[in-house]
């Protein structure tokens, strides 16, 4: 009898040393950032109307300018701004990205479900705002295109 209750409380004992040296599974993981939500605009200040035309050509003037033929917005940097008249286009890599490299048609998110300058103008109008597109931020990430007003 004395041997079966020496035994059950050195189980015991056994069971509270270990659960109390234990690391919990998820401590030795790294913490990843938190995705943004795509396609889903921010419009930050309604009352600034600003001129569409010029947000558009602050749009293509964007990594020096990806008018005409180009077809990628390719920028060894984490950010990258134009300004044209009322109007400054900022395109930032986020969500892990360090640099951007978005296709045109991407950015410009003609009928895009996955975000993209022409969304972010129909839902904010010519005024700032921000939308995160899906991809285009290089190892990975997403891209933030911003409207603001020029300074």
């Amino acid at each position: 009898m004395f041997f079966v209750r020496l035994s059950s409380f050195l189980v015991t004992l056994l069971v509270v040393c270990c659960a109390a040296s234990a690391r919990p599974l998820w401590s030795s993981r790294a913490l990843k950032p938190r995705q943004s939500t795509l396609n889903v605009a921010t419009c930050t200040d309604p009352a600034t109307q600003l001129v569409e035309h010029d947000c558009n050509v602050a749009l293509l003037g964007l990594g020096g300018g990806i008018a005409g033929a180009i077809e990628f917005l390719r920028v060894n940097d984490s950010t990258t701004s134009a300004t044209s008249g009322t109007c400054t286009v900022t395109a930032t890599a986020v969500d892990g990205g360090t640099t951007i490299d978005i296709s045109k048609g991407r950015l410009e998110g003609h009928g895009s479900t996955n975000g993209g300058f022409d969304n972010l103008l129909t839902a904010c109008g010519p005024s700032p705002g921000s939308m995160v597109i899906g991809g285009g931020a290089k190892p990975a990430g997403n891209i933030q295109i911003a409207i603001s007003a020029a300074t």
